[in-house]
Order: C-alpha cells, then sequence, then structure tokens
C-alpha cells in the first residue's frame, strides 16, 4: 500500500488546462472561480470557491494521504506546460537570474490552492518572497525550479512544495511535467514515485552504493557564480577525476529527486534556498539516503549547502565538499 490512493485522473493532468487557459490568466485571481475540482477518491471534494467546502484534511505524518496536494502541484505542471506554448515574458531578477510570467502564474495557482485546503498554514513561495515562520507549519513552494531550462525549452524543469513544521519537513510532492512522473513523501512512512496515470505509486528504497569511481554525482552553480570564490570548482574538478561523471540538470528539485530514486547516488550544491530543497531532502531521506549541510551538520534548509546521498557515499563526498563550504553564507 502507498501514501496514494488508486485514484487517478483518466486524463493527465486533469484540471488545470481546463481552468488555466492562457486567455484567462492576465487577472488577477489565478484560480478560476467557476471550477471545482472534485476528487472521487476523496472523503469530501477539493473546492477553489472562496467560502465552500471544508479543507480537505492532511493528518500526516501518522495517516491521511496527500492526494490533494499531489494533484495541485501536477495541476501547476499542466500549467506550466500550456503557459509555454504561448508567448512568454521573460524578466530579470539578477544577472542570470530570471523570472517568467509562467512563474508567477504557478506560484499563484499553488499558493491559492493551498490557501483552500489548509487556510490555518503558513506559505512562503520562491516568487513572493519573504521569511520562513520561525514556528508552526509551513508551505514552501517552488512553482518553477529551472527557469533558465524552462525559458530555452529544456525540458530539465519542475514544481515542488514541502510542507515543515518545528522538526523539519513533513510532506513533499515534486513533480516533472516533461516526464509526467510525480515524487512524494511522507515523514516516518516512505518516499515514492508514479508516472503519468499508473495508478500504483513506486516505492524510493536507495541501494548500497558502488565505489565512488562508479557513481554518478549531480551538482549546480549559483546565479551569482559565487563558487568561483572559494573553491567550489576545486570540489567539482576532484569529484570530476573520481566519479563515474557528474551532472548539472539546472533544477536542484529534481536532481535530488533523482537523487532519491538511485538515478544519481549523490548531490551537493552551495547557496541554495529553502525552496530548492525542502522536498527533495525529504524524498532522500525517506528514500533511506543521508542529508546533511555542507560541514555535516542539519542547517541544510537555511544554511545555503546541501550534501545527500546514499549512506556509503555521504561521508565520502563530505570529505571533499566541506573545505570549499563558505565561511558565512548569509548574503545568498
Amino acid at each position: 500500500m502507498t501514501a496514494r490512493s488508486t485514484w487517478r485522473p483518466t486524463r493527465f493532468p486533469v484540471a488545470p488546462i481546463a481552468a488555466f487557459c492562457p486567455s484567462r490568466l492576465d487577472s488577477q485571481e489565478s484560480v478560476d472561480p467557476n471550477w471545482s475540482g472534485n476528487c472521487s477518491r476523496l472523503q469530501s471534494p477539493i473546492t477553489w470557491r472562496d467560502g465552500v467546502g471544508d479543507p480537505v484534511p492532511l493528518d500526516l505524518p501518522g495517516g491521511g494521504e496527500l492526494d490533494p496536494v499531489i494533484d495541485l502541484i501536477e495541476g501547476a505542471g499542466g500549467l506550466l506546460l500550456e503557459c509555454q506554448k504561448s508567448s512568454r515574458s521573460i524578466e530579470k531578477k539578477g544577472f542570470r537570474d530570471l523570472v517568467t510570467d509562467a512563474d508567477l502564474r504557478s506560484e499563484r495557482y499553488v499558493v491559492a490552492g493551498l490557501n483552500r485546503l489548509y487556510p490555518e498554514d503558513a506559505i512562503l513561495a520562491e516568487e513572493a518572497g519573504g521569511e520562513l515562520p520561525s514556528s508552526g507549519r509551513c508551505w514552501i513552494v517552488d512553482p518553477l525550479d529551472g527557469t533558465t531550462n524552462y525559458s530555452h525549452r529544456h525540458p530539465f524543469f519542475s514544481v515542488s512544495a514541502a510542507l515543515v513544521d518545528d522538526e523539519g519537513p513533513v510532506a513533499c510532492v515534486t513533480h516533472s511535467p516533461i516526464l509526467a512522473e510525480t515524487w512524494w513523501a511522507i515523514r516516518n512512512r516512505g518516499a515514492w514515485k508514479c508516472r503519468g496515470t499508473v495508478l500504483q505509486g513506486e516505492p524510493l528504497t536507495l541501494k548500497s552504493t558502488a565505489p565512488l569511481g562508479d557513481c554518478l554525482l549531480a551538482t549546480g552553480f549559483s546565479y551569482q557564480r559565487k563558487e568561483l570564490d572559494h573553491g567550489a570548482l576545486d570540489v567539482f574538478e576532484s569529484l570530476l577525476r573520481r566519479a563515474r561523471e557528474i551532472r548539472r540538470g539546472g533544477s536542484a528539485c529534481l536532481d535530488l529527486a533523482f537523487t532519491a530514486e538511485g538515478i544519481f547516488q549523490g548531490f551537493w550544491e552551495f547557496y541554495l534556498q529553502p525552496h530548492d530543497v525542502a522536498a527533495g531532502a525529504l524524498l532522500i531521506r525517506e528514500a533511506g539516503g543521508v542529508v546533511t549541510d555542507g560541514v555535516g551538520g542539519d542547517d541544510w534548509l537555511l544554511g545555503g549547502s546541501i550534501v545527500a546521498a546514499t549512506a556509503e557515499l555521504h561521508p565520502v563526498l563530505l570529505e571533499v565538499v566541506r573545505p570549499a563550504v563558505p565561511p558565512t553564507e548569509g548574503d545568498r
């Protein structure tokens, strides 16, 4: 039995294209007020109209399902695919840091959905900004991870959301619109993956790792290229010489999901934000992997650096990465 019920949409994705055509996305309200997403697998329907229906229970981690959130994140993925067919507005947040209208529309869609499902929870979304609350439950949303890839029609981009509380990540969903693959996890219950309209989720369990020379690793670089200043390229060169190969995909959320699945055996990166790592870290931990910050501590969510790998590979990877961790990562 998985964390997802057997009901699946007959059309993938089911709701977002009908509710979110480009001609209707210019309004401030990102959720169609006339659309109600009735999911027969739920105890009560998801109703997007204000003041109608109760929030879907989220009794996690001991019980309850993530189906409403999975549908929401997959819906955002469908929206991104639809937006990609139309003309796109691309702006710069920094020299290399892009934001598109699709980022903003996807974020409005996810935030509006979470507000209607779980109105008592806080939400920290990438484009809206803000800080993680010091206590309580909060959804951390990355509406489009891999914006540069997306803007160049490179298929490696994703959508993710993670619920965190005072003890860390509680539940998460990551979705690849192009691959039509979804990964999700619930704390102390496991991690799963499904593809397309497959009814059952496949449990994710990391296996023992071969020597570093047989491992495929992944990493990324910040938009500011600050890695040039503190030896991070030396780490890259060292691991490039020792590992089988290294991939730099451009979406930390997907890199972490692939690590949880065992495609990559390890991932490291500096200058990350909570929305980059919250979902993927839980996926890896629930699949049996190890996640720390760049010095082996537990400040990976807010500290900016992360090292994630199988249990056997993690200390090897950490030993190489640790010397290059910036002395201070407050200015990310």
